[in-house]
């Protein structure tokens, strides 16, 4: 799995960003990802597939990491105001980040089965980590038993999460592709 040339040059991306049909694409993604919050199928009292967080990654195909990293931080920011959820900064920071570095795997880059595991990976990882870490913080869990209930709940969404995010990103490369040639 290769990263473009593109997908480092930051500053380019910030300045395309501020670009009105990017910064419009962006609001898009943050809308995107409230309404997706929305969505969550539940499994069990524990388990649920949750597939928000395709909006950030979206928004980091879009507009690379730098439109990924604002789509998570913006768009948990929002969701906690039209939700009514206590706001935590570090669930913002760990979209952020997921955003980030899947715009980082998969801007200017075909999609393709090995990058949609890498952006499972990605969150995956973030979730085992950090967000256990922001639960500890915030509830007082116990380390072990939060750990040991969220590995289990995540590598049981990883494999979902390949499918999902290979499937949605998949045919939103082909709208991309038709809707904005120019952005190839």
């Amino acid at each position: 799995m290769q990263i473009s040339k593109e997908a480092l040059d930051f500053k380019g991306q910030l300045a395309n960003l501020r670009k009105v049909q990017n910064l419009c694409l962006c609001g898009f993604f943050i809308a995107l990802y409230v309404v997706l919050s929305f969505c969550n199928i539940a499994i069990s009292n524990t388990l649920e597939i949750r597939i928000g967080f395709l909006a950030f990654i979206a928004g980091g195909m879009a507009g690379g990491p730098v439109m990924g990293f604002a789509v998570g931080f913006l768009g948990d920011m929002l969701n906690c105001l039209v939700r009514g959820f206590a706001y935590f900064p570090g669930f913002s920071f760990s979209y952020a980040l997921v955003g980030f570095l899947c715009g980082l795997i998969l801007y200017k880059a075909r999609m393709n089965k090995i990058r949609a595991v890498g952006c499972a990976l990605i969150e995956y990882l973030v979730s085992i980590t950090l967000t256990s870490t922001w639960l500890y913080l915030m509830y007082g869990t116990p380390v072990q038993v939060l750990f040991t209930s969220r590995l289990i709940k995540c590598t049981l969404n990883f494999f979902v999460n390949i499918v999902i995010i290979y499937v949605f990103l998949e045919a939103f490369q082909r709208i991309m592709h038709t809707a904005m040639p120019a952005q190839r």
